[in-house]
């Protein structure tokens, strides 16, 4: 994969993982300011049921926020095991080249043979 593709593939990773953080900010505010504006219209009993709320929507916006940070390790495995291959391709096409700078003859048979073998792998019609 080319640097201008992993970029691209980056960015829009980065771009969703502050989508995603900056819906659960959101979700967070207008579910707090929520919980506030029936706990004013309920009794003072009602603290507990809405200290409760809060704490619930605490609890699932920080396990929102520790799966983020979960995807952020991933994504940084992903970007180093591409940018390794990408090496990888790179070495061993150089390593073609090499091969067939330094024994063309032998590569042209070499090819030959492969497609003289794939053309009746692909051809078994009888």
């Amino acid at each position: 994969m080319d640097n201008n593709m992993q970029n691209k593939v980056e960015n829009k990773i980065d771009s969703a993982r502050d989508g995603i953080t900056k819906i659960n900010r959101d979700v967070r505010a207008d579910a707090h300011a929520t919980i506030d504006r029936v706990a004013d219209k309920v009794p003072p009993t009602a603290d507990r049921l809405a200290q409760s709320a809060h704490n619930g929507v605490d609890k699932v916006a920080d396990t929102v926020n520790r799966v983020n940070t979960k995807w952020d390790g991933t994504v940084e495995r992903l970007s180093t095991g591409t940018k390794q291959l990408s090496e990888n391709a790179k070495v061993w096409a150089e390593t073609g080249r090499t091969q067939v700078r330094s024994h063309p003859a032998l590569s042209v048979l070499i090819a030959a043979a492969a497609g003289y073998g794939i053309s009746k792998l692909l051809s078994s019609r009888k």
